[in-house]
């Protein structure tokens, strides 16, 4: 027979689901740099078309190319903003410092065991739900930023089409 108890399972997967938590976070914010990078280095090499093909002596910009390269780095800047949006610091709900140290006195402190682990474990997953929704507004901003990416790439084609059309 074991003299483990139900709850020390329990506060094993509920620390599991904090952490992941946390790491999703991370993960989230990093991949939302990784579209600014990627947005900037794009509108980067727009600009980089649209002046290299401007000073040849013999080339004129068709003008149906101009209305899908601003579109183009319109949809380049806000995916970088959405991106950048990403690492915006939310609140993410924990227990306050009073309330920590209020558990310091000696009838909390001297309290059963399993009556301090559901406690703590209740406040895990008060934290645990607020890391979930502000990591779900994340997401959210994270698919639209790439959403535009995928847009402003789209509208770069069409106008790098126009101008190939129009040699």
């Amino acid at each position: 027979m074991s003299d483990t108890r139900a709850g020390d399972a329990y506060s094993r997967l509920i620390d599991d689901q904090v952490a992941q938590e946390r790491d999703r976070k991370a993960s989230l914010e990093s991949r939302g740099v990784n579209v600014v990078t990627t947005a900037s280095a794009l509108a980067t090499l727009l600009f980089a078309l649209t002046a290299g093909l401007t000073t040849a002596a013999s080339f004129r910009l068709p003008g149906s190319a101009k209305l899908p390269l601003v579109l183009a780095l319109s949809a380049f800047v806000v995916a970088a903003g959405l991106g950048l949006a990403t690492n915006v610091p939310l609140r993410y709900r924990g227990p306050t410092s009073a309330a920590l140290g209020n558990l310091c006195n000696p009838n909390y402190w001297d309290g059963a065991a399993a009556l301090g682990q559901r406690r703590v474990a209740e406040v895990q997953v008060r934290s645990l739900q607020s890391a979930r929704d502000a990591n779900a507004y994340k997401v959210v901003l994270l698919l639209a930023a790439i959403g535009c990416e995928l847009v402003a790439i789209g509208f770069l084609a069409w106008a790098v089409g126009e101008i190939i059309y129009s040699l």
